[in-house]
């Protein structure tokens, strides 16, 4: 309480550390105002009871930026629905990782969900392995990307998820302007629907560069799809999807849009922006920050 240097606490994997430990950390948060990182993953013993001493703890604490809980088997739907609530109070905190916490499930994740649309400054969530979240809760988190404007990054992997939670995404997709990466490895019961409603979204989205989907369920008409979304978007930049895509033959198509984005996120949008010259006579606004689509696949064909 009265240290005023230190930023970062890693207690990970202290199997000793429990709800008691947590408790009396969260009393020192109501009034520090240095420490920016507190890890405690890997300790299972801390539970609901800690959670809800660190979210009464969020309400007051405005400096805290990062809290890593992964692999705390303790934690459950009540605890988690706790300190995600405290985000809609909380203006600070902008990275939560909750990875392998089993006893996370939909009432945990439609909490976040609500939170996240009005909460303005977290940047990446981690839910990988969490395997009691379904397509229920699922799909209320991924709405709440049509009115969020801070998320950059949402890490799905693993999770008990398919299709129902992709149609949402891409409704979400076609709205969201800051979110940049997508993981959703693992999520074996993604196929051909939901792949190609991922497509659909993605061609209006101009914010999403990354999207992991490497052990989907999807066949050849997933991957058409995916192929014909990128003969419009510009953004996409990495898109993994293992042996269901290389195997496809849409492969070499899709590789070479890609190679296209990042040419044009990297050198070609950066050169023509710093040099007015190359807008002359074209129909871009002042001050601008973006080149419409169609005069980006002008400068690939010219390239």
């Amino acid at each position: 309480k009265v240290n005023q240097a230190l930023e970062s606490i890693a207690f990970d994997s202290c199997v000793k550390v429990g709800d008691a430990g947590c408790k009396a950390l969260a009393e020192t948060l109501k009034v520090n105002q240095t420490l920016r990182s507190i890890n405690l993953s890997d300790c299972d013993r801390i539970g609901n009871e800690g959670l809800n001493a660190l979210a009464k703890a969020l309400k007051n604490n405005q400096r805290l930026r990062v809290i890593n809980l992964s692999s705390c088997q303790g934690i459950g739907d009540e605890g988690f629905k706790a300190l995600v609530a405290a985000l809609k109070i909380n203006h600070a905190l902008t990275i939560l990782d909750f990875s392998e916490c089993n006893g996370i499930g939909d009432e945990g994740c439609k909490a976040l969900g609500e939170s996240l649309t009005t909460n303005c400054t977290l940047t990446s969530i981690d839910l990988s392995y969490c395997y009691g979240i379904n397509d229920a809760g699922c799909k209320v988190l991924v709405e709440s990307l049509k009115r969020n404007e801070a998320l950059v990054s949402m890490d799905l992997s693993y999770c008990n998820i398919g299709d129902e939670t992709c149609k949402t995404l891409s409704q979400s997709l076609r709205a969201n302007k800051v979110l940049q990466r997508v993981d959703l490895i693992g999520c074996n019961r993604i196929g051909d629907e939901g792949c190609t409603a991922l497509a659909e979204g993605l061609q209006s989205n101009k914010a999403l560069t990354s999207i992991h989907l490497t052990g989907s369920s999807f066949t050849d008409r997933g991957a058409e799809a995916l192929s014909k979304m990128l003969e419009v978007n510009t953004s996409l930049v990495t898109l993994e999807a293992g042996l269901l895509l290389s195997a496809s033959g849409y492969y070499r198509e899709v590789v070479k849009r890609l190679k296209e984005n990042a040419i044009l996120r990297s050198v070609t949008i950066p050169m023509v922006l710093a040099n007015p010259m190359f807008l002359t006579g074209a129909n871009v606004p002042n001050q601008t920050k973006e080149i419409p689509d169609e005069m980006k696949r002008i400068i690939v064909d010219f390239i």
